[in-house]
């Protein structure tokens, strides 16, 4: 045996049994043990101890794991081939209605009409990429390489990061949509599972129902699941780093090498950072907890150089990929950043949850699209998740207090879970506010990745009670901690009817403060049975499953695709493929016109198109008003005192008006053939141009030349 090889005794503390010899470990093993890793003392409450090796890996996989994934990529396959997907697209059924059926393409489930920014832009924006050959440059979703800096699908080596838009290059659009819905769905619970895993020490009931929980809670659903693409590279990312830290063969680190620089590149390009910065600390922590936890020289420094290559490789190769990424994408980047809006955000923090932070106890069961509090915003914005943060955080002092047990894990999350709470409600000067780049994740943005943190809390909380005697507790303490629990609750239930403006009522109250009342009273360290963490696990996502019906499930396209509107725009623009449209009137038409592919003047700009408003706007005098990310809305102005007037008006935050003559020479120098009108059109309006398709109270005209 090498020297590298061998064991190193167990140090066992003054009076615990010395252990049994095991076996040699594969170089995948860490490790483990059901006992508390780091033990407090009155002296120093956060010595270490250096751990054992024992029979367990970082991630067992046996027979159960194996049966989760194969069950999870069989069902993706199958979905996607069934051209299966959970958009609400069905809007269209009739929000431009065509005599068709309403529940065309609609499997089961409503579709959100809140969800326009999933089914009236970003999906077309998706299927314009598709139907143009996935182009660097695409004027009709913004300026500049837009698709680039958005994640959008795009002919570029950027895709190889970007797997949840592989089965655009590999299918037709319909199985491609299929594709993207299923994988960021089914492959995060998978990647999620095996990170609980990896983090519970290979509790296989606990990591199922925790990433269940996590994947389809409010805060995920209600935003159509846009923020798993980051969170499956967040998980992918501490799920190889951790990996390298402890492996202990070549053979691993060249394998964890490549997935790890995969993972960091798809996570870093995604370029959200109000998401971004906050999940990216919440990993940080969960290592370095982690490692705390599961301190061992024998595997942290076997291979220690080769590690250290392997690292210094992987930044090295990406420091030349975001360097060709920034070299491509530097003028849109510049551009993005610039903006009026959203522009160089930078915030403080303090202004609070836009529900608040015990608000899921009662939205799921009494809020939704159609009713929530008004000054909530919306069902999208108010909702997150689940929390037992604060009784964790009495329960884990309880440990500490009683048994002198100081899990490094479990400590080292709640601080970062406080350190975000005093964010969010209070505020940080605005140096610390820079110094921790917290400053461009808004509080209303920042509530994902903290209620992310707060779910992985509560996991992680149940394997460790799962795993470790409960403190005794003498006296009146259990009597004390029930009643904080009942006041805790009527607290939360106060807090809910005080900030919901009369929305709630008392009574409609109780049963889930009875609920949640009882979840809470189980997570002290009081009553202990078999299988209670499994139990509160299972309640929770008997309260998460609900969930599944925030999205439709629908079936292809057909929404969009067998609309007469799209079917007629598509048979025009593939008769003459380089003339622009602009539709003048309803900013909806424009959302169908982009899915279609034609050169789009109007409809939603990810990022400011400057070379056709310079046209329109030769001396840049309301440069203001259109430099931003924006919903534009085209419509006819004619006055013959000022011949050729451009009217650009910015009258909300995310959108803008043009306001021109539809026979104005800037038109024609914009190659504007198509026309597309929501009525009726006066004579003069269309003197230019003749009639080419009319679709109910839809006209498209052609100009004459």
């Amino acid at each position: 045996m090498s020297k590298s090889s061998k064991k190193r005794p167990f140090q066992n503390k003054p009076g615990e049994p010395t252990p049994t010899p095991n076996k040699q470990l594969s170089t995948s093993a860490i490790p483990s043990s059901t006992k508390p890793l780091v033990q407090a003392t009155a002296v120093n409450s956060s010595s270490t101890t250096e751990v054992a090796s024992d029979n367990f890996t970082l991630i067992r996989f046996d027979k159960k794991v194996k049966w989760f994934i194969g069950i999870c990529v069989g069902l993706f396959l199958l979905l996607t081939l069934a051209k299966i997907n959970y958009s609400s697209i069905g809007m269209w059924n009739t929000m431009i209605p065509d005599g068709s059926d309403a529940k065309r393409g609609i499997i089961s489930g409503t579709p959100k009409p809140i969800r326009i920014d999933e089914w009236g832009v970003v999906t077309p924006f998706m299927m314009s990429q598709a139907h143009k050959g996935f182009p660097l440059e695409n004027p009709t979703i913004g300026g500049e390489r837009v698709a680039l800096v958005g994640y959008y699908p795009i002919k570029h080596f950027i895709s190889f990061f970007r797997p949840s838009h592989w089965g655009f290059f590999l299918f037709d659009i319909e199985h491609g949509f299929a594709w993207h819905w299923n994988f960021v769905i089914f492959f995060n619970l998978i990647a999620t599972t095996l990170l609980f895993l990896l983090l519970t020490r290979n509790n296989f009931w606990v990591s199922v129902l925790g990433a269940i929980w996590l994947i389809f809670s409010p805060g995920f659903a209600w935003w159509s699941y846009f923020f798993l693409t980051t969170q499956f590279a967040g998980s992918l990312l501490l799920l190889s780093s951790i990996y390298i830290f402890y492996a202990r063969s070549a053979k691993t680190l060249l394998l964890l090498g490549p997935l790890f620089l995969w993972a960091f590149v798809m996570f870093a390009l995604i370029l959200y950072p109000p998401y971004q910065v906050m999940l990216g600390y919440l990993l940080v922590v969960l290592l370095i907890g982690f490692v705390w936890r599961n301190f061992s020289k024998e595997y942290i420094f076997d291979q220690f150089w080769f590690k250290l290559a392997t690292f210094a490789i992987a930044f090295a190769v990406m420091g030349l990929i975001f360097y060709q990424f920034y070299s491509d994408a530097k003028s849109t980047i510049d551009v993005m950043s610039n903006t009026v809006y959203p522009g160089k955000r930078s915030e403080t923090g303090g202004t609070g949850f836009i529900a608040n932070w015990f608000s899921e106890y009662y939205a799921g069961w009494l809020v939704n699209n159609e009713k929530f509090p008004k000054n909530w915003l919306n069902i999208c914005e108010l909702s997150h998740f689940v929390t037992f943060t604060p009784v964790i955080a009495v329960s884990l002092g309880l440990y500490f207090f009683r048994r002198r047990q100081l899990d490094p894990l479990l400590t080292i999350l709640l601080g970062f879970i406080l350190f975000v709470l005093i964010y969010i409600e209070v505020g940080f000067p605005s140096f610390l506010a820079k110094l921790t780049l917290f400053d461009v994740s808004p509080t209303r943005r920042a509530q994902v990745p903290f209620g992310i943190a707060n779910v992985f809390l509560a996991v992680l909380y149940l394997d460790y009670i799962s795993k470790n005697k409960r403190p005794e507790l003498s006296g009146i303490t259990p009597a004390i901690l029930t009643v904080a629990v009942i006041c805790f609750m009527i607290f939360a239930a106060w807090l809910n009817i005080s900030t919901a403006d009369g929305f709630y009522k008392a009574h409609q109250l109780f049963i889930p403060t009875l609920f949640f009342a009882a979840l809470n009273y189980l997570m002290l360290p009081i009553a202990s049975f078999r299988y209670k963490e499994l139990t509160i696990l299972g309640a929770v996502v008997l309260f998460t499953l609900p969930n599944l019906k925030i999205n439709p499930v629908g079936k292809g396209m057909a929404p969009i695709t067998d609309h007469v509107l799209y079917q007629k725009v598509r048979e025009l623009h593939l008769t003459e493929p380089d003339a622009r449209w602009v539709v003048l009137g309803s900013q909806y038409l424009t959302y169908m016109v982009t899915a279609t592919g034609v050169n789009q003047i109007s409809g939603v700009k990810n990022q400011p198109d400057f070379k056709t408003m310079r046209v329109l706007d030769p001396t840049a005098r309301r440069d203001s008003a259109y430099n931003r990310y924006a919903h534009t809305v085209y419509s006819s102005y004619i006055d013959p005192s000022r011949p050729d007037t451009v009217v650009i008006q910015n009258g909300f935050e995310d959108g803008y008006q043009v306001a021109l003559d539809p026979c104005s020479p800037k038109l024609r120098k914009l190659n504007v053939r198509y026309f597309v009108f929501d009525r009726v059109p006066q004579p003069v309006e269309v003197r230019c141009m003749k009639q080419v398709a009319k679709l109910g109270g839809i006209e498209i005209y052609r100009s004459n030349d």
